[in-house]
């Protein structure tokens, strides 16, 4: 008898506890390749562009990849929300089961990617570390828009590229090496105008240091022919070093070092404006609060201008497959 009481209470907990886990949220009424539930991630030209991929990667291989951003899991296992996710939505082919789901709790900062059971012998557990790692410094810095993006990207080059396939999309569209190229070409002009400011603060510090004192050995080995005392010294400098001529002329650096040059007692010119390389694709869109997506078409439904017919959830399942990491 007690026994029996245990095990009611036990079933009990279980099921109280399971209660408390959140839901996956219900199947859309309208079919998209990207959904916001946070509703703060995903730029609007973001959200464009991962249509265009998975478009072209349904139409090039019936693959479905479905971007799902969401704030907390509240206690569920990323694995078994992207699997739910998978099986209630029907995400990919009912005959091919061949769905996937990129999952990104940016509350709890997990990020996973759910496989049907048709791809997870191509897109293997391993393969989706490997992705995400590939990609997970955006999200270690809150870059959730970029890294969604091009992890979205990624996934989608490489189940074309497994399929001996390659991916269509519009000529405005980014490549990932071009989008990542971006972001270098950023860093390191950012790097370089932050360098030439601290070269610009030392050179300043050493020059008035320099000018306080008289015609010392410092002066004299470190910036001596900055110095114009009078005609006289000028004279004397002139025949033990050889006069300076040139410097910093008309050569630009995103609008440069303007006309200036080293003259007789400072830097002459100035920075110009220097502005942040900025793409197309990477332009930011409207934000709304709410599920946000690309919502162009419904379940069944079919993409206007081109001959790819379908875009609806067909009916796909999971049996857990997939891989995931915390940043």
């Amino acid at each position: 008898m007690k026994k029996a009481i245990a095990l009611c209470l036990a079933l009990l907990l279980a099921l109280l506890c399971g209660a408390a886990l959140a839901d996956v949220p219900g199947k859309p009424d309208a079919f998209a390749y990207a959904y916001d539930f946070d509703g703060s991630v995903l730029k609007q030209s973001t959200i464009s562009e991962i249509s265009e991929y998975g478009a072209a990667l349904e139409e090039a291989t019936g693959a479905q990849v479905i971007a799902v951003v969401v704030d907390f899991l509240d206690g569920m296992d990323p694995a078994d929300y992207a699997t739910d996710l998978i099986n209630e939505w029907g995400i990919g082919s009912k005959d091919e089961d061949n769905g996937v789901v990129i999952l990104l709790a940016r509350g709890d900062r997990k990020i996973q990617i759910g496989t049907g059971t048709g791809v997870d012998r191509k897109l293997t557990g391993s393969k989706c570390g490997e992705l995400i790692d590939n990609n997970i410094s955006y999200f270690a810095s809150d870059r959730f828009d970029s890294g969604m993006k091009a992890l979205y990207i990624d996934v989608c080059e490489y189940m074309a590229s497994v399929e001996g396939k390659t991916l269509s999309v519009g000529s405005s569209i980014q490549s990932n090496d071009a989008y990542r190229q971006d972001d270098d070409d950023d860093g390191s002009l950012f790097d370089l105008i932050l360098g030439l400011i601290v070269l610009y603060i030392i050179v300043s510090v050493v020059f008035n240091a320099l000018s306080k004192g008289g015609n010392g050995c410092l002066k004299m080995l470190f910036m001596g022919w900055l110095f114009n005392n009078n005609n006289n010294n000028h004279s004397s400098r002139n025949n033990r070093f050889p006069p300076m001529g040139g410097g910093f002329g008309g050569g630009s650096f995103g609008g440069g070092f303007s006309g200036g040059s080293f003259g007789s007692r400072g830097f002459g010119g100035g920075f110009g404006s220097t502005g942040r390389r900025s793409s197309g694709s990477r332009s930011s869109g409207s934000r709304s609060s709410g599920n946000r997506s690309s919502g162009s078409r419904s379940f069944g439904g079919s993409r206007s201008g081109g001959g790819f017919r379908g875009g609806g959830f067909g009916g796909g399942g999971s049996r857990g497959g997939g891989g995931g990491r915390s940043f």
